[in-house]
């Protein structure tokens, strides 16, 4: 009777302690007696980073919670079926792991370790794919396969869409070659708006569109004259320039002048230095293989599988969430 007694005294304490350290520790959910802490949703978030994952759903501290605890009904279901790998097993796999990124065991560890991840995670996240992939060939007798005509149509598709969508990129105006006109600048200051002033610039500018007939000799044809400046030299579109100005351009060709031409601060010309084609490079669209065509169906048909098997097996499972924001 006192034993009894002393029972239903201390069983209530010892949950409440419990409780207290599961809170300190930020335990945000329990599944068949295995804690998930804040700590381990941040790390699993981090190992699927580093795995590549993009997916901002898949990311999702709510999402990495729920994964963690599918990780531990799986690693369950598998060893209450004597299918659970064995730690040389998960050594394998680890192995393989290293090897597809170009390094060891050890150089693993230390990659992991770099990003805040501990090889404890890693070796959970390895042994739960284990356990899975024995429960769907053995238990559930579930073979993953995609019919090889699929991805052949599927391949087809997603090439005959980037091919549209490229030839529609190419058929763009603004991707066509562009004829660019090199002209430079030759200004002849004027202070004020006195016509007579304007009148004689613009006499000195007609004598160095007389004497210009190259731009090499700039120097040259603007030699003798006063305040002559050499302005910016203007790459433009032949298909926006005035059509008086294209027109001066055919008259007088290569390495003269038109004008002159007022332009606010006195007299200008501008000379014709050349011009050039500009040609945008080809699309070069990446297109997908085939392999990867087939890995993203069996992807997407391992997923289906497993949320199908996993939410049979979270029926048996004993989930309780400390942090109802995690619950699903």
């Amino acid at each position: 009777m006192r034993m009894k007694l002393f029972l239903a005294l201390i069983f209530p304490l010892a949950l409440a302690v419990a409780s207290a350290a599961h809170a300190e520790q930020g335990v945000v959910a329990v599944v068949n007696d295995h804690a998930i802490t804040d700590v381990d949703i941040d790390q699993r978030i981090k190992l699927l980073t580093l795995l590549g994952e993009r997916n901002p759903q898949r990311l999702a501290r709510k999402q990495a919670a729920n994964d963690l605890i599918n990780d531990y009904i799986k690693i369950d279901e598998a060893k209450s079926n004597r299918m659970d790998p064995t730690t040389k097993d998960v050594d394998e796999r680890l192995k393989s792991m290293a090897q597809s990124i170009k390094t060891d065991t050890a150089g693993l560890e230390t990659k992991m370790s770099s990003a805040g991840v501990s090889m404890n995670m890693v070796r959970q996240y390895v042994a739960a794919q284990m356990s899975f992939g024995r429960l769907l060939q053995v238990k559930y007798h579930e073979k993953v396969a995609v019919d090889p005509a699929e991805v052949d149509k599927k391949l087809a598709a997603i090439k005959a869409d980037i091919s549209g969508k490229v030839a529609k990129l190419e058929a763009d105006p603004r991707r066509q070659p562009v004829k660019v006109i090199s002209l430079q600048e030759i200004n002849f200051p004027v202070e004020g708006n006195d016509p007579q002033l304007l009148q004689s610039r613009a006499i000195e500018a007609g004598q160095v569109a007389q004497r210009l007939s190259s731009c090499a000799s700039l120097k040259a044809a603007t030699s003798g004259i006063f305040n002559v400046q050499i302005g910016r030299k203007i790459d433009a579109d032949s298909r926006k320039l005035p059509p008086p100005i294209l027109a001066q351009i055919q008259q007088r060709g290569l390495g003269h002048a038109m004008g002159p031409m007022r332009y606010p601060k006195g007299i200008q010309l501008l000379a014709y230095c050349g011009s050039r084609m500009i040609v945008p490079p080809k699309i070069n669209a990446q297109m997908p293989t085939r392999q990867q065509i087939e890995n993203l169906a069996l992807n997407d048909k391992f997923t289906s599988v497993e949320q199908k098997y996993v939410a049979i097996l979270r029926k048996g499972a004993i989930i309780e969430y400390k942090d109802q924001a995690y619950a699903q």
